[in-house]
């Protein structure tokens, strides 16, 4: 019974991992755009910029933003924000890979991808 049930959690945090995916369009003509993520430092977790393309952007700052309540222990928001490398031409996507997790257990990551979809002049 304990191995089913083993075997069942195991699978839903595949899951949970695997389906925790997003898209964002971003234009090319604005030179930086932010992707926000929940996040709650108390626990001891924290988002990582795993991947992205060096190519094409820039991680030009990441900051975390407590909410605006006394609770203890209340998450907040973790904010990255990426600028575009000028004079690039900017393929149809791309993807940012991130990871949340504590410092002392790395295996239990999550791992959080986001598509980024380059909007050119026209609308494409």
């Amino acid at each position: 019974m304990k191995t089913i049930l083993g075997l069942l959690l195991l699978s839903c945090s595949m899951m949970a991992s695997a389906n925790d995916n997003s898209t964002m369009d971003v234009s090319v003509n604005n030179p930086n755009f932010v992707v926000t993520l929940p996040a709650n430092p108390t626990t001891g977790f924290q988002w990582k910029v795993v991947r992205y393309d060096k190519n094409l952007l820039i991680l030009s700052n990441s900051a975390y933003e407590g909410t605006k309540t006394n609770l203890i222990g209340a998450g907040g928001q973790m904010h990255f924000t990426f600028e575009l490398k000028k004079g690039k031409s900017y393929p149809e996507s791309t993807v940012l890979v991130f990871k949340y997790a504590r410092s002392w257990e790395p295996k239990t990551a999550t791992i959080k991808k986001i598509k980024v979809n380059f909007v050119k002049k026209d609308g494409n």
